[in-house]
């Protein structure tokens, strides 16, 4: 079973987009998924047409999420949706009082909470996008991280801030943990900057960036507002495309 992370501190690279379509694709090849969405924006929870509240694109309601799960009121085998053979542990906004609990070692919560967890092939976790006591959780639990990266100037410099925080996660709260892959999302060939990005990734990590691409594509952007995976809503669109080629490069990592 892979634990996959997929976080970076900064916001709209993607991360979102990047952890609900890569489910979907593994889906598509046979894979059991379950996404586990760790944001108080619960952005995974809305991608994949699910909410406390039933509103016309988002048909499954639901009274418990993940914060039920890590505060021990709930186990998680009553909290997952079956999106119709994908699994989902969805969030809520409440999810940041995290933060404020008065009790110790908050960063194991979810890791605790999931000690029974198995019969997945994967496990991906949408991070917020921060470096706080929510995010330590994922890491403390995941085996692997994704960093999702708009190939542009300052988020690829940026990323650089999660790389230091992994390297004290590892040392103190989670040996295992590593980073074995970074998403170049919102490609465009015709920029200069996103070549240049690019080259310099691949020279200074050399082998962490997956030869995919996510490409720009408006339909990415739409489908979140259906409820939808990128399959669903435009299967023959460049985002499907891209994000089925990148999936398969995702397995290829086990051989």
């Amino acid at each position: 079973m892979r634990i996959i992370a997929f976080s970076n501190n900064k916001g709209g690279v993607g991360k979102t987009t990047s952890t609900v379509n890569i489910a979907a694709g593994l889906q598509k090849l046979d894979k059991k998924v379950l996404v586990i969405d760790m944001d108080p924006q619960a952005q995974s929870t809305y991608h994949l047409g699910i909410s406390q509240k039933k509103r016309f694109n988002n048909p499954i309601k639901i009274d418990k999420t993940i914060f039920d799960v890590m505060k021990g009121e709930i186990g998680f085998q009553e909290t997952i949706i079956d999106r119709e053979g994908m699994h989902v542990l969805p969030s809520c906004t409440e999810l940041r009082g995290i933060e404020f609990l008065p009790i110790p070692a908050k960063e194991f919560l979810l890791k605790d909470a999931l000690e029974k967890l198995n019969g997945y092939d994967y496990v991906l976790i949408d991070c917020p996008p921060s470096l706080g006591t929510i995010t330590l959780n994922a890491l403390c639990y995941a085996d692997e991280i994704f960093i999702p990266v708009q190939v542009q100037f300052l988020p690829y410099h940026g990323m650089y801030n999660l790389f230091e925080a992994v390297e004290m996660v590892k040392k103190r709260l989670n040996k295992n943990i590593k980073i074995t892959g970074i998403i170049g999302t919102m490609y465009n060939a015709n920029k200069l900057i996103n070549r240049e990005v690019i080259d310099e990734i691949n020279k200074r990590l050399p082998g962490k960036l997956f030869k995919s691409m996510i490409r720009e594509n408006v339909a990415l952007q739409e489908a979140p507002s259906w409820g939808q995976t990128i399959f669903e809503y435009k299967p023959e669109s460049k985002g499907a495309k891209d994000y089925i080629t990148l999936t398969k490069e995702i397995i290829l990592q086990e051989e």
